[in-house]
């Protein structure tokens, strides 16, 4: 038996930690895209400088020679769609007994196991109790600022491709 403030406390934490997991995905983001250089600028406070990671490819072209192949830097980060996701809900459901102690605190416990047949060779089993936590994600839109700085890569694309 537990008091029910616990129980509470406890799917309220699984949230929150489960909340973090995925604001700690949004954290690898950056260096899924982006590379620390290891230089300092002095115009920048001594913090450390990402460099956004690219690939290079073959764009074709036509010239007045024909095709022409171009290479094209392009930083990964426009390449790959970029997805957010947050806990939109969470549903716990079970059956419990609820009881109260001297202090007027609501107490809680799965109910008591009542022995049953299981049948062909008459063993008795314990009765379970199922318990059911259901959590809904959603796609969440991309924040202004990473949204502005794809934009920003993705000109910096098309300036390179001419045309």
């Amino acid at each position: 038996m537990i008091r029910l403030e616990s129980l509470v406390g406890a799917i309220q934490q699984a949230v929150t930690s489960a909340n973090q997991g995925l604001q700690d995905q949004s954290g690898q983001f950056l260096q899924r895209f982006f590379t620390e250089t290891g230089e300092e600028h002095s115009d920048n406070a001594g913090k450390s400088v990402l460099r956004p990671n690219y690939v290079t490819m073959e764009y074709p072209r036509e010239t007045s020679k024909g095709i022409e192949t171009l290479l094209v830097d392009v930083p990964l980060i426009s390449l790959v769609p970029v997805v957010s996701s947050r806990i939109k809900e969470v549903t716990f459901r079970s059956a419990l007994e609820v009881s109260h102690d001297a202090d007027g605190g609501l107490n809680i416990s799965f109910p008591s196991g009542k022995k049953k047949s299981t049948g062909l060779f008459g063993k008795e089993a314990p009765e379970t109790h199922v318990a059911e936590l259901e959590i809904k994600l959603t796609g969440d839109e991309t924040p202004d600022g990473l949204q502005r700085l794809i934009e920003g890569y993705n000109r910096v694309l098309r300036a390179q491709i001419p045309g």
